[in-house]
């Protein structure tokens, strides 16, 4: 029998039997356990900590009953355990001033990693919001509802990878947010590697409370409106909890605002100034280019003037820094202001319903239902439609070889948002439960669920054939000079366009059955207890337009072209034990054992550990270490090989022929127009991590409380595409055991890649005779492999205090540091680990002071997310004519140049840090009804001018700062029985 095999059988069986423990230790004799949490003293515990639990209930924290949080499965009197999680709820959203719980969830000191913006070129995904836990990356941590996995977002981030999405869970609805920010797999499974999210949504309500909050950005723009109606009614044995959402938030294009609104705003370092002079900077607009002269050609006398300050008349030169001489192309339409109409943020108009019911039967068991459905259409831009030749073709009517480029403006389409992308996106989610109990101490629950995504994406195209007959005549051979030059009217667009459409969809059916309890008296006290086993399956479908596909494409894709479909079961068991060893020092132990279909190798078997210590009752030490894993993502398992054409080194052919060191195109061994496919990989293995928690938590006075706590996360086998240059590097090295350069190479390539890579090369016969083996590369095929690692740690620090005062109202403060120690990176097992700790921000604070009285509150929150590095970032520092040279020297080697054998100096600059203040006060107007004002990012930072070599969209370091500017809104609440 295969040892793995053994090991995972023993496993299995274990943790089976110990969750039939329960039953048989009803048998034996013990205390009863304490009656189920009062659900406002939960809430309590959860949102405000021991002190306000104690308040609600009017009795000792030690009298607290015992709810579960998040970390754990088993249900603890302790607000603060092992590992430490920290709470947002829903009134400190509101008082924060925060309009959408992702917009709260992206100040946690715990999410540094920073992530693809709406300002992302191509951006994969119009309408989601990813979010970075550690640096570790968007799917490595896992979103729960209730408790509950949710379904993965369909279109995968960046092209690669699925992760979860924050912006579709509606604020009306949502209680509190738990969130842990270390390895949890031994009581999640899979994506638990940075940490875990959990939004617990509102249950047992009671009354009604309708709220309207409109608002806008000062700058212009960004209008806001937000309607919700959350409510929920009880009876002796029943309650119920509903809540209806209505957001709507325009897009913002970059024309309204000022540092935007031309390509000539962009920062005076970013461009050589010669260039600027001569009028490298603005795009095309219009242009008629001669292949024969290599000339553009002169449009006709007012052409540019037509569209509405959108064009000019443009002398496109170019500029010898060597010699100083200025070059002549000739003229064309450029345009001022190419990025004006994309959009700097997103828009979003989102519906969302929520219904959640539970009954308590006459046996003891509780049943519950709850049903959540969320629509929206997201909006962006990031290319404004045109048309184009597509290369050079002959004019029979010039008598020229011409090559043709028109971009259209918004006067000519029918308004900006007809060039916008649409996604429209449907998600719902259906759950159902029962609970009850195992005699007077073990709790059970049983729920089942289904949850489906589905995202249509509407993008705007131009059809290839009837843009080539509208402007170029049937035959293709004649340009219509009256229609390229001019604009054409919106009619004439619409005949010429249309909207592709791509689909994507994502699934998830799940089961789980969870009990927890006393098992029996130990010698310090109950040891705890807690069991689960988890069935689902998942899957996800990628079906871009076919209309796009192929050498007879109708049109050209311009949102995602990602292709892939595929399903797989998993299934799970898991254990806790929390074991009292000492009245002051008590453990906690998990193991878990998750299996995916589609994995290669063993099952995913992890395991945590956790101390707490408490040698005082105001002082608590606590320390852990878990494992955890991350299946591999679906779309880097299932991906559809999609094909693109670019030139490559043969680098087995140029160590075959013996020229080592001499591998160039240069020296022939350049592959022409190779066919590149990504595709998934199917053999691929878990990712693999540890984690380590260590620190305290020291209520020093009543209302003051400070926590510290050490981190340090570990992540193996990361699984990361390679690229076409890295598969024929592999492929020469696993034949000849020769590196191109002659170098030795560091962490040879295992027998296992060295097959999958050799694999995925196809050659032709070899003109030589010598054998199909060095025949010359036509196909070659890139995607996923377990090849990266990561390391990251850093220390998080807190600190709340509350101050009630007679005269002066209570105050309540509240602070969060991190600071990220570490960030270590390799991207390939052949390298180093290297240092990355300067790429990314390497501290994130957030606070708020909170004042209360009678009925009037106020809020000031302010955070502050540290520096970045600039685009040129250790890059050469430019000479006086605006040169950089990009050698490591930072040397001028040309010897033509003016600034021959001079160096400059490297540029070391970042970005930031960036400081974000949001201000909040209200008042209640009766007993029923409340008005809110809010302020967010009071000072009006964006970050204009502050990185002055960013030349690209938007001209500001877009990865901490807005381009938004302060906001301003006003909200009205009414409650009502």
């Amino acid at each position: 029998m295969n040892h793995s095999n053994l090991r995972r059988s023993a496993l299995a069986c274990a943790l089976l039997s110990v969750l039939c423990a329960p039953v048989a230790a009803q048998a034996q004799s013990a205390a009863a356990a304490p009656d189920g949490a009062d659900a406002a003293q939960a809430e309590a515990v959860q949102a405000g900590g021991a002190d306000a639990a104690q308040a609600s209930a009017g009795r000792k924290p030690t009298e607290i009953d015992k709810v579960t949080v998040t970390g754990s499965r088993i249900k603890r009197a302790e607000i603060e355990g092992p590992a430490p999680v920290f709470t947002i709820t829903a009134a400190q959203i509101e008082k924060e001033g925060f309009n959408t719980v992702y917009d709260a969830l992206t100040t946690l000191t715990e999410a540094m990693g920073t992530v693809e913006s709406d300002i992302a070129w191509g951006q994969h995904t119009v309408n989601a919001s990813p979010l970075n836990l550690r640096n570790m990356g968007p799917g490595r941590s896992l979103l729960l509802i209730n408790g509950r996995r949710v379904v993965d977002y369909p279109l995968p981030y960046q092209g690669k990878s699925n992760f979860a999405n924050y912006n579709n869970i509606p604020t009306a609805i949502v209680e509190r947010i738990e969130v842990l920010a270390s390895g949890a797999s031994a009581i999640y499974g899979s994506d638990a590697v940075a940490g875990v999210i959990n939004v617990i949504l509102k249950k047992e309500y009671q009354g009604d409370q309708v709220k309207v909050r409109g608002g806008t950005s000062t700058r212009g723009g960004r209008d806001a409106l937000d309607l919700s109606w959350a409510g929920g009614r009880s009876g002796d044995n029943w309650s119920v909890t509903y809540a209806l959402q209505y957001f709507k938030r325009e897009a913002l294009p970059a024309g309204q605002r000022e540092f935007m609104d031309s390509d000539f705003d962009a920062p005076p370092l970013s461009l050589n100034p010669q260039d600027r002079a001569v009028g490298i900077l603005p795009s095309v607009g219009i242009r008629m280019f001669n292949a024969g002269t290599g000339q553009r050609m002169m449009p006709p006398a007012g052409a540019c003037d037509q569209y509405n300050g959108e064009f000019f008349l443009q002398n496109r030169r170019t500029f010898n820094r060597n010699t100083g001489a200025i070059g002549d192309t000739g003229w064309q339409c450029g345009q001022s202001a190419v990025f004006q109409h994309w959009t700097l943020r997103n828009g979003s108009e989102d519906r969302s319903g929520y219904v959640y019911g539970n009954y308590d039967f006459d046996n003891g068991m509780k049943g519950w239902a709850s049903v959540g459905v969320w629509s929206s259409r997201g909006e962006n831009m990031t290319f404004m439609p045109g048309w184009s030749s597509n290369g050079t073709y002959r004019d029979n009517g010039l008598n020229v070889d011409l090559d043709l480029v028109k971009s259209f403006t918004p006067q000519e389409i029918g308004g900006a948002k007809s060039g916008y992308t649409y996604s429209d996106e449907l998600s719902w989610d259906v759950a159902v439960g029962l609970s009850g109990k195992f005699g007077e101490r073990f709790d059970w629950d049983f729920s089942v669920g289904r949850a489906e995504y589905r995202v249509d994406e509407k993008f705007p195209a131009i059809l290839i054939a009837e843009g080539d007959r509208f402007f170029l005549g049937p035959n293709r051979d004649r340009l219509d000079q009256n229609r390229f030059w001019n604009p054409i009217s919106p009619q004439d667009y619409a005949s010429i366009s249309t909207r592709g459409k791509n689909r994507a969809e994502s699934w998830l059916s799940s089961a789980n059955f969870i009990v927890s309890g006393d098992l029996f008296e130990g010698w310090a006290g109950p040891i705890g207890f807690a069991g689960q086993l988890e069935a689902a399956k998942q899957g996800y479908r990628l079906a871009p337009d076919p209309n796009t596909i192929g050498d007879d494409r109708l049109y050209d894709q311009t949102a995602n072209l990602d292709r892939g479909s595929g399903s797989r079961n998993h299934y799970a068991a898991g254990v806790e034990f929390k074991i009292p060893l000492h009245r002051t020092l008590t453990a906690s132990i998990a193991g878990r054992y998750d299996k995916y279909d589609a994995v290669s190798g063993d099952a995913a078997s992890t395991y945590n550990a956790g101390l707490e210590w408490r040698p005082f009752s105001n002082l608590l030490l606590r320390g852990t270490y878990a494992t955890s894993f991350r299946a591999p993502d679906m779309h880097f398992v299932y991906a559809t090989p999609s094909t693109s054409v670019a030139d490559q080194t043969d680098y087995l052919g140029c160590l075959s022929a013996g020229q080592q060191g001499n591998c160039t195109w240069d020296a022939g061994f350049k592959v022409e127009d190779a066919q590149i496919a990504r595709e998934g990989t199917p053999d691929l293995k878990y990712e693999t991590g540890k984690s380590w928690t260590v620190g305290f938590v020291w209520d020093i006075a009543d209302g003051l409380s400070v926590s510290t706590d050490y981190w340090r996360i570990e992540l193996e086998d990361e699984i990361d595409d390679i690229g076409a240059n890295d598969v024929l590097l592999d492929e020469a090295y696993c034949l000849t055991g020769k590196t191109p350069t002659g170098e030795p190479r560091i962490g040879a390539p295992s027998a296992d890649r060295c097959r999958l890579q050799i694999g995925r090369v196809t050659r032709g016969p070899d003109p030589d005779g010598a054998g199909p083996l060095l025949g010359p590369v036509t196909d070659i095929r890139t995607g996923p492999i377990n090849r990266a690692a990561r390391n990251v740690e850093g220390l998080d620090a807190s600190l709340k205090y509350r101050l009630n005062t007679e005269r002066w109202g209570d105050f309540s403060f509240g602070l969060n540091y991190t600071n990220l120690l570490k960030l270590e990176t390799r991207t390939d097992s052949s390298e180093e680990m290297q240092d990355k700790r300067t790429d990314e921000p390497r501290s994130k604070f957030r606070g708020s002071v909170n004042w209360q009285k009678d009925r009037w509150n106020a809020t000031v929150y302010a955070d502050r997310v540290g520096s970045v590095p600039s685009v040129r970032f250790r890059g050469c520092r430019g000479f006086a004519d605006g040169y950089a040279p990009s050698s490591d020297d930072c040397m001028d080697t040309d010897p033509a140049s003016p600034t021959y054998g001079q160096k400059t100096e490297k540029y070391w600059g970042r970005v930031g840090p960036a400081i974000t203040w949001n201000v909040s006060a209200g008042y209640r107007i009766t007993d029923n009804a409340k008005v809110n004002v809010y302020v967010s990012n009071l000072f009006d930072e964006v970050n204009e001018d502050k990185d002055p070599y960013k030349r690209d969209f938007a001209f500001i370091a877009d990865r901490i700062f807005s381009p938004v500017g302060r906001e301003i809104a006003v909200e009205y609440v009414l409650d009502f029985k």
